[in-house]
């Protein structure tokens, strides 16, 4: 998404981390897309960044849940699993 406005990376300069993406941008090193609950409190305290939404459908993603067929936590991680599920209304 980032580079179909024109940015690229540079080098092996980057992060991982919410806080310090939204820090790097506020210093000016770059732009970088965060997720709509935390772009709010990332980008409040931060004066000198600029937050725009996405117009229209929004980019989604889906995310899964993964273990080990040995983990003796296996029941408890499928219980997790149905908890997260989306319902089916």
């Amino acid at each position: 998404m980032c580079e179909r406005v024109g940015a690229d990376e540079v080098g092996d300069f980057r992060a991982s981390s919410l806080s310090t993406l939204a820090q790097m941008v506020a210093s000016g090193i770059g732009v970088t897309l965060l997720p709509s609950l935390a772009a709010g409190v990332e980008v409040r305290s931060r004066r000198s960044s600029v937050l725009i939404p996405f117009a229209g459908q929004a980019p989604y993603r889906r995310v899964g849940l993964a273990w080990r067929k040995t983990s003796p936590r296996g029941d408890e991680f499928k219980l997790l699993g149905e908890l997260l599920r989306p319902s089916k209304d």
